[in-house]
């Protein structure tokens, strides 16, 4: 049950003036370390995960595991292999810098998205001042080359907020002294594309992988990526498709919509092929397709009897694992959320709104 992450690999989180470190992000432990706690720390941590993988932080792979939900665990031991990382040095990086985006998707917070903050703020939620985005107060690049040896790094993954947004990108590439053997992902919601000065950077990578955000098609994906606009996304990718880059799909399934998941997934494997990837809303109970009542449940599970693989039997094992009805929470959120922002959830999704919304016996 060995985790590679720990020994090659940094998530690192920037919020402001605070520069946070975990080994990897899904760990689940909300306590990040500062740099200095890491360096203390990172050797006791490998030691606990070489012997016993059973840390509190690996919560949600062991739980995948158990339920043989491809975890990430299992996707980065296998691209450490495929990549021949090593595992006596860093020579991987995950990069959240900053909250700035301009989407406030239906499974995001404002912990992850500064569009989101005057919604939540609308939705009755505290906001801690970090998820306040203050570019004034962002450290530069050099905060991850002056604390940690990056002279072989192999791969970099920017997550958002909105990387494209920002210069940090092409900030951060310019000090990497080995493009030519640099894979470097993007997370993006392709609102945007690369600006000129990092496409010359890229270009001297030795690959580039967008991970694309979409978690449905048409009027759908507008509501759940909310204010994106399905047109442009779609000529984005395009666009990307012809520059030569590698494009994946990264899609969210969640109780919003899980009901629409084989239209989804028709879409997604003629326009990504193999390169699908999913991923399901775990820390919000009322988003999490467990959570659904089970009538609910069970219409999904007949949509997707005839479908094979391992995402159809991922969303199988989900759906017949045994947790309260919390319906009636998600119906507040969609309705709440709705008023704020002019939208129509139970006119774009209305066959899984009448189902959700359908009377069942005690």
């Amino acid at each position: 049950m060995f985790c590679t992450q720990p020994f090659n690999h940094i998530d690192i989180i920037v919020e402001n003036d605070q520069v946070l470190l975990q080994p990897c992000n899904t760990w689940h432990i909300k306590k990040k370390f500062s740099i200095a706690e890491y360096k203390d720390n990172i050797e006791e941590l490998r030691t606990t995960l070489k012997h016993t993988y059973h840390h509190a932080g690996c919560r949600d792979c062991i739980k995948n595991d158990k339920m043989k939900i491809r975890s990430r665990r299992v996707v980065q031991n296998e691209f450490s292999e495929d990549n021949n990382l090593s595992t006596d040095r860093i020579q991987s990086l995950g990069v959240r810098y900053g909250t700035l985006c301009n989407s406030k998707c239906m499974t995001c917070t404002h912990m992850r998205s500064s569009s989101w903050v005057a919604d939540a703020e609308k939705l009755g939620l505290h906001i801690d001042d970090k998820y306040r985005f203050k570019k004034n107060l962002l450290p530069g690049v050099d905060v991850f080359f002056d604390n940690f040896d990056l002279d072989d790094l192999r791969y970099v993954e920017f997550h958002g907020g909105e990387p494209l947004m920002q210069s940090y990108p092409y900030e951060f590439l310019k000090k990497v002294k080995k493009l030519d053997q640099l894979v470097v992902k993007v997370n993006t919601n392709l609102t945007v594309m690369p600006s000129p000065e990092l496409e010359e950077l890229l270009k001297k990578c030795k690959r580039v992988d967008f991970l694309l955000s979409v978690d449905d098609i048409g009027p759908r994906y507008e509501m759940l990526r909310f204010p994106g606009k399905w047109d442009t996304f779609v000529n984005n990718m395009e666009t990307l498709k012809q520059r030569g880059y590698k494009t994946m799909a990264f899609n969210v399934l969640s109780s919003l919509n899980i009901f629409y998941a084989v239209e989804f997934y028709k879409w997604a494997v003629k326009n990504f092929g193999n390169e699908v990837h999913s991923q399901f809303v775990v820390d919000i109970s009322h988003m999490d397709i467990s959570y659904l009542p089970q009538h609910a449940k069970d219409r999904v599970l007949e949509r997707i009897a005839d479908y094979k693989g391992k995402l159809f039997d991922s969303i199988r094992t989900k759906l017949n694992d045994k947790n309260e009805d919390l319906v009636d929470d998600l119906k507040k959120y969609i309705i709440d959320l709705d008023g704020i922002r002019n939208t129509n959830y139970p006119g774009t999704f209305s066959e899984w709104w009448d189902i959700l919304t359908e009377k069942t016996p005690n």
